[in-house]
This record gives structure tokens, C-alpha cells and sequence, in this order.
């Protein structure tokens, strides 16, 4: 059996959607026959079997993709040994029942191999920059937080639509900041359109379950469900290295003016903090199902810092109480970039012993602050890193990131910060602090207790960088 890694299967499962979908939708499902592909170890006898099933104006773009052309001898092994031919029929017997097909004279690829010049991504890439500076945010957010579709099938008509609006990029009025979030949410709404005029389907793969395949569309415009999100606790325990930020979902309703499904999701924002892989913040959803996205340091340091920054005020007075470190180690630290990592794990590369030793007595004030006056036993946390002192680095961000969040004042506001966090991570928009649909949800569903904090939301204007777009998820 050949050797497969996850960069295979992921590639793979998307190429193969491809053909499956081709196959599907010329009714060659009954004519096909999995076991061709043993025969196919090259481009010319794959081009040769595209040919003979009529599936080639469907799958061109496939055929000539580089990433799945260097993986063909992997086909066997992914089909059968790792049984995604099962889950390929599943994925598209759910998937071309539950959505309804206008013809035949569709095409579909995999997101990377989308022609430059009806490439949505691109339109996306060119506005979020402007956008972003418009707010004065720097950081770069993957387009996959805008639309995390993996295929994309296109009509005709919907690549004429598209060249449109990538070639409008180049039009001066694009210059003026009323246009920056405005053209993005020009072709959401466009994309949805199409969609809805069965002209185009951005798909998102995720690997189905033991209860079947099941169909989910994201961000769809006009909807009057919301989802509303809530911070529940916080989790910053002994034998781990990170921090857990709880949360819950409701689904609200906005015609009805209340909640309509409580605890649709409830799960934690967890600090995945290794040395290698920088500190991101990643969704864990309790119970399975989906599997949501992480956000790197820079994304959330800007969200929380711009939402609502007294929890950063309360972390800033603990640092206070260690004025021996202040100047080696929070000298830069402040505004959008508040946090004390970049310069930790500087310290912890030219001595990783002496980092831990100088910065123990102020984990453990993070710890102590979040813990009811306990101290960290680190013990546990050390041997499951891979040194002993790289537990403190990231145990020491945890913390911070832990505290920038609890502390936050108002319960409302920090809700609303919760929000913002999820909201990205799941793929639904980019922004920071209260946007008035946030704020009108919680004025129809607030407990009594928290009436006085939502009377004390301050009116900021919020600042939406961008809403995500319009996505069907297979899983």
C-alpha cells in the first residue's frame, strides 16, 4: 500500500468530488465502475478514460491540475485501502439530490485551480487589503475565513459575471474608502444570486460522519436567524498548557425577536499555543459535528483590543507587580498588539532555562488572578511539552489571552467580544466591536441581571472589515 499523508487525502478528496460530481451529473453513475481507476497511472490514460465517460468539458480544469496529476499513482490506496469511494457515492447522492441542477454545462475544480481572471479570491484579496487599512489593521486573514469552499462548480454564465467584477478591480473609484467594504459585499451578494439562479456552488468539504452526509449552507443573505453567542467560563487549569475560553451559541430569530434554539453549539476558544506553530486560537465544538477554524495572534489581539480593551487594562495592572521584567519584556507591548509573546519566545530562544525561571513568578500571578489565589503545578503541563520550558512560554500567553477576556467589565460587551472571535474563526465576518444587530438581539433576550450592562455599551462604531460569503457544506 503506498504511503498517504494528510496533504494527500485533502487533495484527493477534493479532485475526486470532481469527477464524482461529473459523473453524477451526465447519469454515468450506473456506467461507472471505481475499478478503472487501477488502470489510470498517467495523464494520457486518465485524459483517455475522461474521454470515454463524456465527463472532460465538466472536469477540464481537474485533469490539468498539477497537485492531483503528482498524486495519480496514490488513487488506488485512496479509493479503496482509506474507502473514500464509499464516501465519495454518499457525499454525492446527498449532494446532487439536495441541490438542484439547471443542465449539464457546468464545470468544476478545486479552489486553487480557478483561472486568475474570474477568481473571486482575488476580488477578495484586492478589497481586504483596502479594507484593512481603512481600519488600521495590517494583518493578513486567509481568504479561507471569507469562503473556506474547497470546489466550485460555475455556469457559463456565472464565469461572464465574475470577469466582471475582477476586472473592475482596477477602477479608480475603488480608491474611495465608501467602496472598500461596499465591493465585497457586492459580490457576497452577488455570489449568493447566482447560487440561488443555480448558476454557481462554492462547496466546502468536510470528511462525513457515521450518521451519513448531510448538506448545510452558510452565510446566507437575508436570513432572519442570527446566531448569538455568549462567553460562559473560563478554563485555565493544571495540566495543560492552555486556555479555554467557553462559549455557547443561541440561534435568534429577528422577525420573531427571540431565541428560537438554545445551546445550538456550545464549545471553547482554546489557545493552541506551540512553539512551532505560533499561538493561534482554535474552535473546538463540543460533542463533534463540524470542526471550525483557528485565527492567528495578530486577527485576535485587533478583535479583542478593539471590541472592548479593559480586560488588556487588567491584565496591564498585573504586569505592574513585576517591574523587574517590565522593561525586557512589555517595553513594546501595547494597543492592537498587547500581547507579551513575541517577545517571550525571543528570550526563550537565547536561553530557555533562564526565560522560565524569570517568568514563573508572573504565570503564576495569571494563574493566581484566574484561580481564586491558587498557584499553577506545572508538573503535569511540563511532561507533556517538549521541554519542560516551553510549558511556561505557552502558558504564559494562555494567560494573557485568558485574562484579556474574563476581565472584560461589561458582561455584554465581552459576549459581544466572544462573538467577534467565533465569528471569524466559523467563517461569517470580520470585524470588532458592536455592531447595532448585536446590540438589538441582546436589548429582546438580555436577563434582568445584565440590563444595566447593556445600558452601559458604550456607542462605538463598529468596524466590519468584511462579511464572509455565501458557502454549501458537505459533511
Amino acid at each position: 500500500m503506498a504511503s498517504i499523508v494528510k496533504k494527500d487525502i485533502e487533495v484527493l478528496s477534493e479532485a475526486f468530488f470532481c469527477y464524482y460530481f461529473a459523473i453524477w451529473l451526465k447519469g454515468k453513475k450506473n456506467t461507472y465502475s471505481p475499478q478503472d481507476w487501477n488502470k489510470i497511472t498517467n495523464s494520457q490514460t486518465l485524459s483517455k478514460w475522461v474521454s470515454k465517460m463524456g465527463i472532460g468539458n465538466v472536469v477540464v480544469r481537474v485533469g490539468s491540475d498539477p497537485e492531483f496529476k503528482k498524486r495519480i499513482n496514490l488513487i488506488p490506496t485512496f479509493l479503496f485501502e482509506k474507502g473514500w469511494h464509499e464516501r465519495l457515492v454518499k457525499q454525492m447522492n446527498e449532494f446532487i439530490s439536495g441541490t438542484n441542477f439547471m443542465g449539464t454545462g457546468y464545470s468544476i475544480m478545486r479552489a486553487d485551480m480557478i483561472p486568475a481572471m474570474y477568481d473571486p479570491y482575488k476580488v477578495y484579496d484586492e478589497i481586504s487589503q483596502k479594507a484593512r487599512s481603512a481600519y488600521g489593521f495590517k494583518g493578513k486573514v486567509d481568504k479561507d475565513k471569507w469562503n473556506p469552499s474547497d470546489v466550485w462548480i460555475f455556469s457559463p454564465t456565472s464565469v461572464g459575471v465574475l470577469k466582471k467584477y475582477v476586472s473592475n478591480l482596477t477602477n479608480k473609484i475603488l480608491s474611495n474608502d465608501e467602496y472598500k467594504v461596499g465591493y465585497l459585499n457586492a459580490i457576497n451578494n452577488k455570489i449568493f444570486h447566482l447560487y440561488q439562479k443555480r448558476q454557481l456552488y462554492p462547496v466546502s468539504l468536510k470528511a462525513p460522519g457515521n450518521a451519513g452526509v448531510k448538506l448545510t449552507q452558510e452565510n446566507v443573505r437575508g436570513q432572519t436567524l442570527q446566531k448569538q453567542v455568549s462567553f460562559t467560563q473560563l478554563k485555565y487549569e493544571n495540566n495543560n498548557q492552555d486556555a479555554k475560553i467557553g462559549f455557547a451559541v443561541n440561534i435568534y430569530d429577528k422577525v420573531l425577536k427571540r431565541i428560537v434554539k438554545k445551546n445550538y453549539i456550545t464549545g471553547n476558544i482554546k489557545t493552541k499555543t506551540v512553539k512551532s506553530g505560533g499561538a493561534r486560537l482554535e474552535i473546538e465544538v463540543k460533542g463533534g459535528g463540524a470542526r471550525y477554524g483557528s485565527m492567528g495572534t495578530e486577527n485576535y489581539q485587533w478583535i479583542i483590543n478593539e471590541t472592548d480593551d479593559s480586560g488588556i487594562e487588567s491584565l496591564n495592572r498585573l504586569r505592574n507587580q513585576h517591574q523587574t521584567l517590565k522593561r525586557k519584556y512589555w517595553g513594546g507591548v501595547s494597543g492592537k498588539e498587547w500581547l507579551g509573546r513575541k517577545e517571550y519566545l525571543k528570550q526563550f530562544k537565547k536561553d530557555p532555562k533562564l526565560f522560565a525561571a524569570e517568568i514563573e513568578p508572573y504565570t503564576q500571578t495569571l494563574y493566581k488572578h484566574l484561580n481564586f489565589g491558587n498557584s499553577w503545578d506545572s508538573v503535569k503541563a511540563e511532561s507533556q511539552a517538549r521541554t519542560p520550558e516551553e510549558a511556561w512560554l505557552n502558558k504564559t500567553h494562555a494567560g494573557e489571552v485568558g485574562v484579556a477576556v474574563h476581565d472584560i467589565v461589561n458582561k455584554i460587551t465581552r459576549d459581544v467580544t466572544v462573538e467577534n472571535l467565533f465569528e471569524l474563526s466559523a467563517s461569517q465576518r470580520f470585524g470588532s466591536g458592536v455592531r447595532p444587530d448585536q446590540l438589538e438581539s441582546r436589548k429582546n433576550t438580555v436577563s434582568k441581571e445584565l440590563g444595566e450592562d447593556l445600558e452601559k455599551v458604550p456607542l462605538s462604531e463598529a468596524k466590519p472589515i468584511w462579511e464572509a460569503c455565501f458557502h454549501i457544506v458537505v459533511k
